[in-house]
């Protein structure tokens, strides 16, 4: 196992800025608080684990969170987060994994060149150990272009923040990968796990719509939608990621971080089956589902 112990420097290099505040989600600390509680409130008193005692709580292992702006994916990010609640124990690292939105192209995964994330509410500190681990190995290495620009990462901290309070990060946008690269990618994301790290894959389901490039019906759009992403989401939950990967190649469907769900799959293989706490979409917010992205949170519990 990985020693991922926090150097004492940890957060005396350079840190990166919360890009996005003030744009996708609030920029001053009350106010993000406010959203985020807000967000997670109704989301822990539906959690069918609230009423149970912390010790007998099952540990949440995984989550898929979404990361549009939280006008449209905060409920089912809380819904998300609210999981850890109530757990018998909280995670103190977070591996956290998201797709290459806007960066350079790259194959592999970019660790993080920075030593620590800052949000509106403060400072989380990489854990510059496991980042230095990772990128001694094969299929990891730095691309600081796509981290700077990324906002699939620096939507869910945020929530962590405020569910978790001190965690150290492992954050990794995950870029091109070939059906040969899961499994020594898992292998080495799996030198990190223990039973204090959890493991975040953050994105979006179906980005729907001519502006997308992504337009396989349009009748009943809606529904057709729910069918579509409920295709992949079955496999998510059973965790069947060769079918899960076979699905998106064979329906194009957009969802943007395939790649860091399917390694979450294989991270958590052998666990029990996930469970889909909300599903949602765009559309459904604004009412217009010529231009729909859709969300999902899902769970995975001992």
């Amino acid at each position: 196992m990985v020693d991922s112990s926090p150097k004492p420097d940890a957060c005396t290099g350079e840190i990166r800025p919360p890009v996005f505040a003030g744009s996708w989600y609030p920029a001053t600390a009350a106010e993000l608080e406010r959203a985020v509680d807000g967000f997670l409130a109704p989301a822990q008193s539906a959690n069918p684990h609230s009423s149970v005692t912390a010790a007998a709580a099952p540990a949440t292992l995984g989550l898929v969170v979404p990361h549009a702006g939280y006008r449209y994916s905060g409920p089912t990010a809380g819904k998300a987060f609210a999981d850890l609640r109530g757990a018998r124990a909280r995670p103190r690292r977070v591996l956290l994994l998201g797709p290459n939105h806007r960066g350079e192209f790259f194959r592999g995964l970019a660790t993080s060149a920075f030593a620590a994330y800052r949000t509106p509410l403060g400072l989380v500190p990489v854990d510059v150990a496991a980042v230095d681990a990772l990128r001694a190995l094969p299929l990891f290495s730095p691309h600081r272009g796509a981290e700077e620009s990324e906002h699939a990462l620096e939507l869910e901290l945020p929530f962590l923040q405020r569910v978790l309070g001190d965690f150290r990060l492992v954050p990794l946008i995950v870029g091109e990968l070939g059906p040969r690269d899961y499994e020594p990618a898992a292998a080495a994301l799996g030198l990190l796990l223990d039973g204090d790290t959890l493991v975040v894959a953050s994105s979006d389901f179906t980005h729907y719509g001519d502006s997308f490039g992504y337009v396989p019906f349009r009748a009943d759009v809606q529904q057709n939608l729910s069918r579509l992403d409920g295709g992949a989401i079955e496999f998510i939950l059973a965790g069947q990621v060769g079918a899960f990967l076979d699905y998106q190649e064979r329906t194009g469907i957009t969802v943007c971080g395939y790649r860091p769900i399917a390694l979450l799959l294989h991270l958590l293989r052998g666990v029990v089956r996930g469970r889909l706490l909300e599903y949602t979409t765009s559309g459904a917010v604004t009412g217009d589902f010529r231009h729909s992205v859709s969300y999902a949170a899902i769970a995975f519990n001992s």
